[in-house]
């Protein structure tokens, strides 16, 4: 059983690139997937369904996705406008070759911070019916902001 988990900072590669496809191709053999980062909403790649994209890309995998934060959404700084109800959306995803049987999201402590941006971050938990028997498997997001 082959497991894979990729923070992939909203679609965007570490060239600074947004490439769904090419992040999709990494994880290419992987049983089951978690993934940090994933949005939906979001200004900086264009108000992306990532969610919805990526599971495009997976058409085979069963797929859950936890938003670990949901909130209104504005303009981006050159007045591109979201689609009316568009709302940013925060969290983990896991893709499984098998179905998932049940999932949560559990959202973790925050650090106490006045003057830095500091999402919520969350766990999405799966249990996956895998060929030997239910296993379970989570995606978690840690704070990388300490506390001021």
């Amino acid at each position: 059983m082959n497991f894979a988990s990729y923070n992939i900072q909203y679609g965007f590669g570490l060239d600074g690139r947004y490439d769904l496809a090419r992040i999709a191709r990494s994880l290419e053999g992987a049983d089951v997937i978690a993934l940090q980062e994933v949005t939906r909403g979001f200004s900086r790649n264009g108000f992306a369904d990532l969610v919805a994209d990526i599971a495009a890309l997976f058409p085979d995998y069963f797929w859950v996705y936890g938003p670990a934060c949901d909130m209104h959404v504005e303009a981006d700084e050159d007045g591109l406008q979201p689609v009316r109800g568009t709302r940013f959306q925060f969290g983990n995803m896991v893709l499984s070759r098998w179905p998932i049987l049940a999932t949560r999201t559990l959202l973790l402590p925050r650090s106490r911070t006045i003057g830095k941006i500091n999402l919520q971050r969350g766990a999405t938990e799966a249990v996956i019916a895998a060929p030997a028997g239910a296993i379970r498997v989570y995606s978690v997001h840690l704070d990388h902001v300490s506390a001021d």
